[in-house]
């Protein structure tokens, strides 16, 4: 079994810990949920921020 640490918000912290309570959820599956979650929405504005400098260049 291999262990990992991660920096997520506060948010994601408190739906791990209440969605870990839940016994029909499995903790590896519901992690790797969130954290796919999360890395599409960094993904996302990092998409938009990158567009915008790229359209700054253009001008």
């Amino acid at each position: 079994m291999k262990y990992i640490s991660v920096v997520v918000p506060e948010e994601i912290d408190r739906e791990l810990r209440f969605a870990c309570a839940d016994q029909a959820t499995t903790k590896s599956r519901l992690v790797r949920k969130l954290i796919e979650e999360y890395l599409e929405e960094w993904r996302k504005q990092f998409d938009s921020d990158l567009q915008k400098t790229v359209d700054k260049q253009n001008e």
